[in-house]
């Protein structure tokens, strides 16, 4: 059975509510799809990664999701990075440290320009699906698939790497 992993990061003693919102987001996808991928021989596992140094790049890494899948070789990445949605840092009321010095939280914006703090499904959808698919079509086409977890082919023109016609 192959393995898909989501990640999500967090710092040790902060909870903010974007990123409270995002696990149970994710805890509730996980839930709903992991039955639907065990007939596709896939697993879906979750981690919580919580960082214990409360430095500004941890707080910058807060509330990332990554995904990654071993048995295809497709190493730790951002959701984000997968899906193609751009991240930034907005003011968030609720994200402080335990000395109550406030922090910018990772926003994401989608192409239609609607942003967010706590991820939504979607994106959790999307990344995971694209990783399913690579899991499913790995070897059918028997070319060198690196970039099928992102997206294999030009899509908008309809052909496939390898030169052949989807």
């Amino acid at each position: 059975m192959k393995e898909i992993i989501l990640s999500h990061y967090t710092v040790k003693d902060i909870d903010p509510v974007p990123w409270h919102q995002t696990w149970d987001t994710l805890k509730d996808f996980a839930e709903r799809l992991s039955p639907k991928l065990a007939p596709m021989d896939i697993k879906l596992k979750l981690r919580k990664v919580i960082l214990d140094e409360m430095t500004d790049d941890a707080l910058m890494s807060g509330n990332t999701v990554t995904i990654k899948c071993p048995d295809l070789k497709v190493r730790e990445t951002p959701i984000e990075d997968l899906i193609m949605v751009n991240v930034d840092y907005a003011p968030c009321e609720g994200c402080a440290t335990p000395d109550g010095v406030n922090f910018a939280c990772r926003t994401f914006k989608d192409p239609n320009g609607a942003t967010y703090q706590a991820i939504p499904e979607e994106y959790f959808m999307e990344a995971t699906l694209r990783v399913a698919f690579k899991a499913q079509h790995d070897s059918a086409c028997g070319g060198n698939c690196d970039s099928c977890a992102s997206g294999c082919g030009d899509e908008e023109q309809g052909t496939h790497p390898h030169g052949t016609q989807l």
